[in-house]
């Protein structure tokens, strides 16, 4: 990767090589964007992840159809000293047909989610949680769920923790059933929840199942 910043008022730029974009690609900071939070994007395992997607097997830039030319950093939030939430838009342009693809990311961190599954008298029963969601002005009814606090990968332990903060509902690791392990190999084990709206991260999934001696109160 190399670097340049020109003048003192010049945006903050850097260009980056990857494989299948036929030359390297110009990465720029949106007018405004600190420097330090532009070099926090370039170098986060968001940005590089997103780049080793480009270049895998069903990757955008593998069959030579499309071709990346610049990609735009507008937006860096940071949890502590690691970036938790990163948007950017790439300009992606279809060869044939030279029309630009739609390129705007929101890229960040994978996270779990957990299906907890309660027998009663018969009866079966989903645990979920009531989240305010500031996005969309509402309060939700999710499975608990939540973010890696790191980028070392404990699914299953961060799994049983977000369950026992969000429910009060203490559950132990070795029962836990991975539900991506079910899935296509060509997933990675990983699910995508918002394919088509410009996020990137995946959340895999756990199934915690068990009967419960007394009647649950609750919708199904």
């Amino acid at each position: 990767m190399a670097s340049s910043d020109g003048s003192a008022a010049a945006l903050p730029s850097a260009t980056v090589d990857v494989p299948g974009a036929g030359a390297p690609v110009l990465v720029v900071g949106a007018p405004g964007l600190p420097e330090a939070d532009f070099r926090n994007a370039v170098e986060s395992s968001l940005f590089k992840q997103w780049l080793r997607n480009l270049q895998s097997e069903k990757g955008v830039l593998t069959y030579g159809r499309l071709s990346l030319t610049r990609v735009l950093i507008q937006g860096v939030d940071m949890f502590g000293k690691r970036v938790g939430f990163l948007k950017f838009k790439a300009d992606i342009v279809d060869e044939e047909t030279k029309t630009k693809v739609p390129g705007i990311v929101f890229a960040r961190g994978p996270a779990v989610a957990v299906l907890i599954l309660l027998e009663s008298n018969g009866e079966t029963y989903a645990v979920l949680t009531e989240q305010v969601r500031v996005p969309i002005g509402k309060f939700l009814l999710e499975l608990p769920a939540g973010m890696l606090d790191d980028e070392k990968g404990d699914f299953v332990g961060t799994a049983v923790r977000e369950v026992e903060e969000e429910t009060g509902i203490k559950l132990n690791i070795e029962d836990m059933v991975d539900l991506t392990a079910l899935l296509d190999p060509a997933t990675g084990g990983r699910m995508l929840p918002s394919p088509v709206t410009g996020q990137n991260f995946y959340s895999p999934g756990w199934l915690r199942r068990r009967d419960w001696p007394v009647p649950v109160q609750g919708p199904r």
